[in-house]
């Protein structure tokens, strides 16, 4: 999620046994409870973790989070490590920048040169991260994850009109580094800018940059060769016929978790002008929509329009609508978010069968917005690294038992 959580009010009325409870304009919202999971403190152990603090007051780098098989993976920019910890918080493994860390106290040191096999699921071993940010992993718990490139092996492409300093590491589910993708593969050309990476149900790998003229998308088949790579023009996204006139600007890219392509968020806004002078005088939104796109071609197969967010805060005052963030799909639906005028934050379960969408609101302490990391798992649990100020807390909510009644 690109914007950190604000602070949760429930604003619905508790629900009875029946589970739901209809607001005032007849639009049900579900308070979908959370299961506090553990919590990690700061510093610079390896059971710590460094979400706000670099040398020389430097912006702080991403931190990222993956849930695989309730097994989580965080990536630490600040600290340039990577750990593997259990859903109980115990500290399975870690592989971590030495210069940038002090050597661990409670995992095995496992050299690479190292001869003999080490302790399997406890080993700490170094890697020389230099900034590693989103991450994924596939169905064999090999680890995808982002890392900038050297100086050296920077450069600047003309036609992407984009700085390439980006690859994609891969670890074995030990820890043991393997290799790395680039454009064209195993060992390719760094990449522009990486905005997501994700794993499909086959374990392909698809990798989301930003360039200059718009978007790209990679995706690589297990071995890491290269399946097809898509181009997403700013000047050239698709536009259903009621917005024939508007302005498209697109939210977002992810991958189908059915592996078969690419899902874009498109918000569409309509010029206001001014009836005394006939000048634009501003713009205002007009429609959501959902663009699902074939990964080897890049045609668009199907649009879905998106219901409007409305504020749930002062509802008896005329809100605005706008658009929802989209966050990811799993299992048939797309998950949307959005943060209420009040702070609170609202889930949206759009099913792309049905085409209609449950609403969820979801507790979060104000004091757990210092920093926030979410991710959604293929069977629909998403899990978040929610930073207070003493400690970050890891949490996730259960939204796999939602989605088999999506469908009215």
């Amino acid at each position: 999620m690109r914007n950190a959580v604000k602070g949760v009010r429930v604003l619905c009325a508790a629900f009875a046994i029946a589970g739901l409870s209809a607001c005032a304009d007849s639009r049900a919202v579900t308070e979908l409870r959370r299961e506090q999971l553990f919590s990690l403190g700061y510093g610079v152990l390896e059971d710590q973790l460094n979400l706000f603090n670099l040398e020389g007051k430097a912006p702080p780098q991403k931190t990222r989070l993956a849930m695989r098989d309730g097994i989580f993976f965080v990536a630490n920019g600040n600290a340039a490590k990577v750990l593997t910890l259990s859903s109980f918080g115990d500290l399975l493994a870690m592989v971590y920048n030495s210069e940038r860390n002090p050597p661990p106290l409670t995992l095995q040191q496992s050299d690479a040169s190292a001869a003999g096999p080490a302790a399997q699921g406890r080993i700490a071993k170094p890697y020389p991260f230099l900034s590693p940010g989103e991450i994924a992993v596939d169905s064999k718990r090999t680890i995808f994850v982002e890392d900038r490139v050297p100086d050296s092996h920077r450069s600047y492409d003309e036609a992407m009109q984009a700085s390439l300093e980006f690859v994609v590491l891969r670890f074995s589910r030990d820890g043991e580094y393997l290799d790395y993708l680039g454009q064209e593969g195993v060992g390719g050309t760094p990449f522009p800018r990486i905005t997501g990476l994700y794993m499909s149900a086959n374990d392909d790998c698809v990798v989301i940059t930003l360039t200059g003229s718009g978007w790209s998308a990679f995706r690589f088949d297990p071995r890491g060769g290269l399946l097809s790579t898509v181009a997403i023009r700013r000047d050239d996204l698709p536009r259903p016929p009621e917005e024939s006139g508007s302005i498209a600007s697109l939210d977002r890219i992810v991958a189908s978790p059915d592996g078969s392509g690419l899902i874009l968020k498109i918000d569409y806004f309509k010029e206001i002008i001014d009836e005394e002078t006939h000048t634009q005088a501003g713009i205002e939104f007009s429609s959501s929509w959902a663009w699902a796109m074939d990964g080897a071609t890049g045609g668009y197969v199907e649009r879905y329009e998106l219901p409007t967010f409305e504020a749930m805060a002062g509802r008896n005052e005329r809100g605005v609508s706008r658009a929802w963030e989209l966050v990811g799909a799993a299992a048939g639906a797309i998950f949307l978010s959005a943060v209420d005028d009040d702070g609170a934050t609202y889930y949206g379960l759009f099913d792309t069968r049905s085409k209609t969408m449950r609403r969820f609101s979801l507790m979060i302490d104000p004091e757990e917005t210092l920093y926030a990391s979410f991710s959604l798992s293929p069977d629909g649990i998403l899990s978040a690294l929610l930073a207070s100020r003493y400690e970050a807390r890891f949490v996730w909510w259960r939204f796999d038992k939602m989605l088999g009644g999506l469908a009215p």
